[in-house]
């Protein structure tokens, strides 16, 4: 509140003023009266002008709180290294800790970009066998005609479509959707109208219509070939609009990024040349409506479908949750952790700025004393000590905002698919909030412990004698090596963590005998338009393409799959018959007789497929023999083949080792491969090996292809090793992200127990004088401060790591092939912090068996 100040406030300012500038001058080492002498001259003219003072209306708490300021910047200017090295401390724990939140705040708290996103509901169909969540075409019909519990029920598929941009053709990201999904998703148009319902029709992106019709909005209501069909342009998306969807399946061999053009999904009935569609299905629920009654009826309706149309079943299982837990996924699990994880930094960062304020509370116990002897009350001195640590939060807060900008710049740009909406990732007003009161919190954290040391002071010990103070020195000491051991169990419990996904990531990443992936190249390519309808031109295309790729320079092996872009339920002739939905469904690639060398897929029983397969021939992996064989030999057995008839089927040759050559993160599946030679592929992927860096022989390797028809669009060219890395980009999130905490905890770490030691030595300084004026050898002084600074150490590391134990339990779902107590990771962290600690004590031990006792006892 505001109040009226009187010529009496006035007094107390000045008397305030004439204490604090008294402790200055003194410590600038005037005596006493001459400091009370300097002090009174400065103020005198104000103590003459009091009489003559008007009364004014401010608020004292204000006026008071900008004296504090203002004294506590002189005193952080006095000690520049010390105000550096506490704000760079709090940059990196509050930047760290606002750049996670921030990413928290993108995945999880900010809500969708739809209208009424809490309402949103994701459906899907699923099976034992499979993770796949699709939804077959009949079943979306059917829910979009009699659900009553709806306002829309939309489908939407993301795929890889060739689409014509004047004079050539480029392979795009396209999602596939139907009626109803403008709606949901609150499409706004920045020119035309989204595609008549029941009619087909193109939407351009803002970003895709910039770049490659190049703004003419003359596009709009004009025809453009999308794979090899005229389909009308009806519009363009507001620029900004993305809606967050579902990532693509594995098997659509698409990367996630941002929709290029949307396509009209009109759906008609199945029929033996078409087949069903698949989609992603989302649905948005009236106002009231519960997910449960939602489920039930989406159940309701799909068992009727099914009984009316018993040849098209579907897989068995129906899951209906919220849009958003589906996009988040286990993404939430593992923010958590990480959000935790960085918080420890923080708590570090705290315990080494407290030792820093310890040791510079002990430097001004002799200001403080002479404050409070002239008249400064305790509560007075504490105030000035927390707007200090109010002052050092604030700066350190700015500046880890900027720190969390470059490292959220930074992540986005290197893996900006690893977690769902990561490229949503904003520094926003909640994010801004959070690191403000982040850095609050801190300041009281921090702030805390050499108040409370100034509290227990004794200003009568500290004036007398020259200003010792033994038992404030001891129990600041001690305070000390308490937060230096915490400060090391902390960092332990992080380093056990990092270790382990470390550890995992490696195992996960490790390449089987054979397996190179950065000796190959790869790159994709589309069978599309009327230069592609006959399967005797796409046999000529794949001949052609493979001869040239195997005549480049440095080329070793070329072979071309489709990339496991079919699936099939498998049935043997001769055993015994399962039920449906019993059968095993397995992954279907058309490859050539050179893939295997190229890839590097070992056989271990019978042979590769060859060029000039004289029937149709197949090899399976070891999974799909151990489920369907049980140990029985595949060889010559007989598969039949879905699209072929029942008359027809194909007969293993050969079983290969199960090898992870698309997906590093997921176990492998059952997988078939056929020969190209009877096969009708549709789309292809080119796998080079090179005899060095795939990246340098591309360019060349890509003319060559190219060369043959420059219609036919090439895209993905990358190495092996950078699909596979994509692949399990999420684990490498998490490892990059714990990694950091991890060092950063331990430099920190590090950091307080040299300071502690350092100072305990500057404290000590005396009584090494004399144990080595009494005859002490200097090994026995580096012994002694050494097994002071272990002992220390010693302490943090086994509360540490029975710590760990505990707590790296809750990241078993994120390890692989290693368990949350792996004794090898507690050991190499136990003795890698032993070392390091005792690093950190050797250079105040050197310097302390360097002191000279007679300068020692002199200065005593």
């Amino acid at each position: 509140m505001r109040r009226r100040r009187s010529l009496d406030d006035l007094d107390q300012d000045i008397r305030d003023h004439l204490e604090r500038e008294t402790a200055d001058n003194i410590q600038r080492g005037m005596t006493p009266a001459a400091a009370r002498d300097a002090a009174l001259r400065k103020f005198g003219n104000v103590t003459l002008a009091k009489e003559g003072a008007r009364a004014v209306w401010i608020p004292i708490w204000f006026d008071q709180l900008l004296q504090d300021a203002r004294y506590g910047l002189r005193m952080l200017r006095r000690n520049p290294g010390f105000s550096l090295v506490v704000i760079l401390t709090l940059a990196l724990g509050i930047g760290l800790n606002t750049a996670v939140f921030s990413v928290v705040n993108a995945v999880l708290v900010r809500p969708l970009s739809y209208p009424h996103p809490e309402r949103l509901l994701w459906i899907a169909t699923y099976d034992d066998r499979s993770k796949e969540e699709v939804v077959i075409s009949p079943d979306l019909v059917a829910w979009r005609d009699h659900a009553t519990s709806f306002e829309e029920i939309v489908g939407e598929f993301t795929g890889g479509e060739r689409i014509d941009v004047g004079d050539e053709a480029v392979q795009a990201r396209m999602a596939a959707v139907t009626d109803g999904f403008w709606d949901l998703t609150g499409a706004r148009f920045a020119a035309g109208a989204p595609p008549e319902p029941g009619r087909e029709g193109v939407v351009l992106s803002q970003a895709f219509f910039d770049r490659w019709f190049h703004g003419d909005a003359r596009i709009v209501g004009r025809p453009v070939t999308v794979e090899g069909r005229a389909n009308v342009v009806t519009g363009v998306l507001a620029a900004g609009f993305q809606p967050q969807l579902p990532r693509p399946p594995l098997w659509s061999a698409i990367e996630p990024g941002p929709i290029d053009f949307y396509r009209a999904a009109v759906i008609g009935p199945p029929t033996p040349a078409t087949g069903v569609l698949l989609f992603n299905v989302i649905g948005r629920l009236k106002e009231g409506v519960s997910i449960e009654r939602a489920r039930d009826e989406l159940e309701r309706i799909r068992a009727a479908r099914r009984v009316a149309e018993p040849r098209l079943p579907g897989p068995p299982h129906l899951r209906a949750v919220r849009y958003v837990d589906m996009l988040v996924g286990g993404a939430r699990r593992t923010l958590l952790i990480l959000l935790a994880s960085v918080a420890l930094v923080l708590l570090i960062a705290c315990g080494n700025i407290a030792n820093l304020l310890l040791a510079r509370g002990s430097a001004r116990q002799r200001e403080i004393a002479i404050r409070t002897a002239v008249g400064a009350g305790r509560g007075r001195v504490l105030r000035q000590f927390l707007v200090e640590s109010l002052i050092l939060a604030a700066i350190g807060g700015a500046a880890g905002v900027a720190v969390a900008r470059a490292a959220i710049a930074l992540v986005v740009r290197l893996i900006p698919h690893a977690v769902p909406r990561l490229t949503e990732t904003t520094v926003d007003g909640r994010v801004l909030a959070f690191a403000a009161a982040t850095a609050l919190a801190t300041a009281c954290l921090f702030g805390f412990a050499p108040a409370l040391a100034l509290w227990r002071t004794s200003v009568h010990d500290v004036l007398k004698d020259g200003g010792r103070a033994a038992s404030a020195g001891a129990d600041s000491i001690r305070a000390r090596k308490a937060l230096v051991a915490a400060e090391l169990a902390l960092s332990a419990v992080l380093l056990v963590g990092a270790g382990l996904m470390v550890k995992s990531f490696v195992r996960l990443t490790a390449w089987p005998p054979g397996f190179a992936p950065d000796r190959v190249l790869t790159m994709r390519m589309q069978f599309s338009g009327p230069r592609y309808r006959d399967v005797r031109s796409r046999r000529a295309y794949v001949d052609e393409l493979l001869q040239r790729a195997r005549a480049a320079p440095g080329v070793e092996a070329a072979g071309i799959s489709s990339n496991g872009d079919g699936r099939m339920i498998v049935v043997v002739e001769g055993l015994p018959e399962v039920p449906r939905e019993q059968r095993t469904r397995a992954t279907v690639s058309t490859t050539s007789a050179a893939y295997a060398n190229a890839i590097g897929l070992r056989v271990v029983k019978g042979r590769w497929l060859t060029d000039t397969e004289q029937e149709r021939a197949l090899v399976i992996n070891e999974t799909l023999a151990r489920r369907v064989f049980h140990g029985q030999d595949p060889i010559g057995r007989r598969i039949m083949m879905p699209a072929a008839g029942a008359t027809q089927s194909a007969v293993i040759v050969g079983v290969i080792a199960d090898l992870r050559y698309a997906n590093l993160d997921a176990a492998p599946e059952p997988e078939i491969f056929f020969d190209y030679a009877h096969a009708q592929p549709f789309g292809s992927t080119l796998a080079v090996r090179t005899a060095g860096d795939p990246s340098a022989a591309a360019p060349a390797i890509r003319t060559i292809v190219a060369g043959i028809d420059r219609t036919l669009p090439i895209f993905d060219v990358k190495p092996l090793e950078a699909t596979l890395a994509d692949s399990v980009a999420p684990r490498r999130f998490n490892v990059l992200l714990l990694g950091t905490f991890a060092a950063s905890a331990l430099l920190l770490a590090l950091v307080g127990i040299y300071g502690v030691i350092a100072y305990s030595v500057a404290q000590r300084t005396h009584e090494i004088g004399v144990r080595m004026a009494l005859g002490a050898q200097r090994r026995a002084v580096v012994r002694m401060v050494v097994r002071q600074g272990m002992a220390i150490a010693a302490a943090g590391i086994l509360m540490g790591v029975a710590a760990a134990l505990v707590l790296t339990r809750v990241i078993a779902s994120l390890l692989y092939e290693v368990t949350p107590t792996d004794p090898v990771t507690m050991a190499v962290v136990a003795g890698g912090l032993a070392i390091t600690a005792f690093a950190a004590c050797c250079g105040p031990a050197f310097k302390a068996a360097l002191v000279d006792p007679i300068v020692a006892l002199r200065c005593e």
